[in-house]
């Protein structure tokens, strides 16, 4: 037996080099646009009072931008499945690599069971604006239905995961199509409402209120005004900005509100841009086409966001904060007769516009939403097989993960394994006792670890592994080699988002995310020590599986 035989699996991966830089770009986008901007960057004109969210975006996004590079330049060095683990676990330690590969493979298994469960609420939202821009009370009733039905939406998460995980098995060429195609029906959506958007800051408050009234009903934009002053949306303000005219930009805005808490949610939406390095082993040309991939995610979803939040918060001004806030408080959106009580999202306030005389934009605007999130399912779900399929090469994951189907030559075991575990994930978010007991924040902060080590990583590889560095970019400012200037300034980026993740992790009132996050470490700890003792025990050299990059 030869000595590469001994040291990983078997010689080569088995998977075949399909994506091309197109199909990387789309990946990216797929998983980065989605809740995490509809959702929780609107909502922080309730969450983060007060907040300059343009700005937040610009700052989260140079951030995971920074992030991204780091990984950028660790996969041309390495464009291995899973490069992330493979360059922090060959140029850091192996511990290191082995906990970082365990928590994102935790969170993204709780990931595609959670999207896969929430698909029903941001279908039934969408199909709650179809049926108000269409005046059809039918479709509001199943919109409703969808959204507040328990066993539609596990019903509906199971078939997500089915198809997905389905088109996965079939090999990476089918993902690759699906994937774009996805992809291509979401930005028509997208290119609609960041034309909506535009239109917004174009009109008055008084004609946004005509408009507003067209779609809801007369008196119904003053309804919010109203509601909202009665209820305490200035006391609200104040009590986040000491100040109640703060209510944010393009109005006062709070510098502390935007550059703590609002940073995080905004980091949180860009997160994923470099993703499509989990199937590096499977993109052609992966040192061309991974790069360029990548940096056209970048310019689109950067553009993208500024696109629908910039315009759509001018037009809109403290109505905004307003409106937020009274679908967030209870109080307030109790005393609604004329509104509908929904979850605002960027759709909502732009669709809102044209529900009264051009029903049709609304729709599309309104569609965006769940295509976004719906098309991320894949790619969520890729990432965890692919983990799986990496551990399992090196000899440190159940080594049958990382057989690969002689026909579609996908990793099929490691596939079937995250679907039914993400379909237990599904039955577990049903549960009123445990479904609420995870955080969004949890997931970021976990999967911070794995920027902040990648980072480092690509600061010390033309010092630690010269012989891998030079396999990759080599380009130097002077005698600076530009990864480690890149990869310096990531470092620093990504620890302080670390630690601002860390904190909030730490201040869960339920403990479950600390205990979350502690769990799967020590599970990656006992993991790895089991592994390398059972590996020692076979005979295999398990020092120098990290000395070596896994065969293409």
């Amino acid at each position: 037996m030869s000595s590469d035989e001994l040291l990983f699996v078997r010689k080569t991966s088995g998977l075949v080099r399909e994506i091309g830089a197109f199909s990387v770009m789309a990946i990216a986008a797929n998983y980065v646009i989605a809740d995490g901007f509809y959702l929780f960057t609107a909502g922080q004109g309730y969450s983060a009072p007060g907040a300059n969210i343009p700005l937040a975006l610009v700052i989260g996004g140079i951030i995971m931008a920074l992030a991204a590079f780091a990984v950028i330049f660790l996969t041309m060095a390495m464009p291995r499945t899973a490069s992330d683990y493979v360059g922090i676990s060959r140029v850091l330690h192996p511990l290191l690599g082995y906990i970082e590969a365990l928590l994102v493979f935790g969170v993204h298994i709780w990931i595609v069971g959670a999207l896969s469960f929430f698909m029903a609420w941001f279908w039934g939202s969408s199909i709650i604006q179809i049926g108000l821009a269409t005046h059809n009370p039918s479709i509001i009733s199943l919109g409703e239905w969808l959204s507040v039905d328990t066993g539609a939406a596990v019903g509906l998460g199971i078939l997500f995961v089915l198809i997905f995980g389905i088109i996965s098995l079939l090999g990476v060429k089918v993902f690759k199509y699906v994937v774009n195609i996805l992809f291509a029906l979401a930005l028509i959506a997208g290119i609609v409402t960041i034309a909506g958007a535009i239109y917004a800051s174009t009109l008055s408050l008084s004609q946004i209120k005509n408009l507003w009234d067209m779609t809801y009903g007369a008196g119904a934009y003053d309804e919010i005004v109203r509601v909202a002053e009665a209820a305490g949306w200035k006391d609200y303000i104040a009590s986040s900005t000491g100040d109640p005219s703060k209510w944010g930009w393009p109005g006062p805005w709070s510098p502390e509100i935007t550059l703590s808490l609002s940073i995080v949610i905004s980091a949180y939406a860009f997160w994923g841009l470099e993703f499509a390095n989990y199937m590096a082993g499977e993109i052609d040309k992966p040192k061309r086409n991974f790069f360029l991939g990548t940096i056209g995610a970048i310019i689109l979803v950067f553009a993208y966001y500024l696109l629908v939040s910039v315009p759509t918060l001018y037009g809109f001004k403290e109505f905004f904060s307003m409106y937020e806030y009274v679908m967030n408080t209870e109080a307030a959106y109790s005393q609604l007769t004329i509104n509908p009580v929904q979850t605002p999202t960027w759709a909502v306030f732009i669709a809102s516009l044209f529900g009264g005389w051009a029903p049709i934009l609304a729709v599309i605007v309104t569609l965006a939403v769940p295509l976004w999130v719906m098309n991320g399912i894949p790619v969520y779900m890729m990432v965890p097989t692919r983990i799986a399929f990496a551990l399992a090469f090196d000899r440190f994951f159940p080594e049958k993960l990382a057989e690969v189907n002689a026909r579609f030559r996908t990793p099929h075991f490691s596939i079937l394994v995250v679907m039914i575990v993400a379909i237990v994930m599904i039955l577990v978010l049903a549960s009123p006792e445990y479904g609420p007991l995870f955080y969004a924040i949890t997931a970021v902060t976990a999967v911070a670890v794995k920027w902040f080590l990648s980072a480092i990583s690509t600061t010390i590889l033309p010092y630690r592994r010269p012989e891998i560095y030079k396999e990759g970019y080599t380009g130097t400012v002077g005698k600076i080699p530009i990864v480690s200037i890149v990869g310096g300034a990531a470092t620093i980026a990504t620890l302080i988002l670390l630690i601002l993740g860390l904190q909030q992790v730490a201040g869960d009132p339920t403990f479950v995310s600390p205990l979350w996050m502690i769990g799967w470490t020590l599970l990656a700890i006992v993991l790895y020590v089991y592994y390398r003792w059972a590996n020692k025990k076979k005979g295999i050299q398990v020092e120098k599986i990290f000395t070596e990059i896994p065969p293409a």
